[in-house]
């Protein structure tokens, strides 16, 4: 197995590169870890308090180290991030480490920048949600949804643009378009993405003219009945911001294995009903 050190590891000899590292890592949607020296045994210059940020691929980013010690390091970290988010002390001839291991966020696509999908990036504001908005109109016309989202993507054809690598696999889409063709694009891409979630706005004649596009594009029913269109729980006036609620109590309902049923009516004790005191 091939690991690649990243020429920023050379330049990276103090905490401000790491900090700023994280902040990438964060934006980027990418698993890390950051791995911390605490105490050494007397073994070369793993001083204690040195960092170093590892991903997945083995890029690291800083040295507490280097040589042998560290390349040993490297691949035990990389175990741990295959593993999912953890903090653990190891030890590795003889230098105690702190390793933390983060994962991306819950990652949110809005895809149209409308009213719906304006007041949609407002309410994920308030849950764990990282927002990508993707739109391929003007700036001046999607102004308030590109200073909501955390990641803004100016595209011309939104099935290349999910399918670019700049989306993380595994994310929550809502599409609401202002055109049939570029909502079709975005299903589709977003299909091919390892979605957790896909949404659509609409009537039920726009899902059936949609979908029969789709299909027509090489799209299995299999594939299409995973869409929820139209979008949302049956809870909301019609309004732009009463829908954005109701798309996202159906993503936390997806999202956390929920049946949307009243609390009230289920016999099981709700383990966070202290929560609201």
């Amino acid at each position: 197995m091939i690991f690649m050190l990243s020429h920023k590891a050379i330049k990276g000899r103090n905490n401000m590169n790491i900090f700023e590292e994280m902040v990438k890592a964060e934006k980027s949607f990418k698993a890390y870890a950051v791995v911390t020296v605490v105490n050494n045994n007397g073994l070369g210059t793993a001083n204690p308090g040195k960092k170093m940020i590892c991903y997945a691929d083995g890029i690291i980013v800083g040295t507490i180290g280097g040589g042998p010690f560290e390349f040993e390091c490297m691949k035990i970290v990389r175990g741990m991030i295959a593993k999912g988010k953890t903090t653990e002390m190891i030890n590795v001839s003889g230098v105690e480490l702190l390793v933390e291991v983060f994962e991306p966020v819950n990652t949110l696509v809005v895809v149209g920048g409308g009213h719906v999908g304006n007041c949609l990036l407002k309410t994920a504001k308030l849950l764990p949600f990282a927002t990508i908005l993707i739109d391929d109109r003007d700036d001046g016309l999607v102004a308030e949804s590109r200073q909501l989202c955390d990641v803004f993507l100016k595209c011309t054809n939104y099935e290349e643009t999910i399918l670019s690598g700049a989306v993380p696999k595994g994310a929550y889409y809502f599409c609401a378009a202002w055109n049939h063709d570029f909502d079709a694009q975005a299903i589709k891409g977003a299909l091919e993405n390892e979605p957790a979630y896909v949404g659509m706005v609409g009537s039920h004649s726009k899902v059936d003219a949609i979908f029969g596009m789709l299909r027509e594009q090489g799209v299995s029913d299999e594939a299409l009945d995973t869409v929820y269109s139209p979008v949302g729980l049956d809870i909301a006036d019609g309004s732009p911001a009463e829908i954005a609620f109701a798309i996202m109590a159906e993503i936390l309902m997806i999202k956390n294995g929920g049946a949307g049923t009243n609390c009230k009516t289920i016999t099981t004790k709700f383990l966070s009903s202290d929560c609201a005191i």
